[in-house]
């Protein structure tokens, strides 16, 4: 799966293409638990569990991710301008952890799907 640098090419101090960026990487983060959900049904049940843990927490990420830009959305103009620095941080953080988890749990799948080969 083709990774995808949205944020980094957003320009914080535009509102709507920032609108925009958090918008298509909640969209690419959704993508992603499909893809894993897919993934999920050809591991064992115990490693289910533990990997749909992981995409809940994921789900949990991106509707973190649609709240900030629920209230980028409703914000005004000259409200954006004192808050943008704020919002960026937090988006910041909230895409750096789900990249995190993301790659853990797409590695821990590798490392599964290698270990049934043998």
């Amino acid at each position: 799966m083709k990774e995808v640098k949205i944020l980094e090419e957003a320009n914080v101090d535009e509102k709507n293409k920032y609108e925009e960026s958090i918008k298509a990487f909640a969209d690419k983060l959704e993508e992603r638990i499909d893809y894993l959900k897919g993934k999920a049904s050809d591991v064992e049940t115990s490693a289910k569990e533990s990997y749909h843990k992981k995409i809940d927490q994921l789900k949990e990420k991106k509707e973190e991710f649609l709240r900030q830009y629920e209230n980028i959305k409703e914000t005004s103009e000259g409200k954006w301008e004192e808050i943008k620095g704020e919002v960026s941080l937090k988006v910041d953080k909230i895409k750096g952890e789900t990249e995190t988890a993301y790659t853990g749990i797409r590695s821990g799948f590798s490392y599964l799907f290698d270990k049934f080969k043998n």
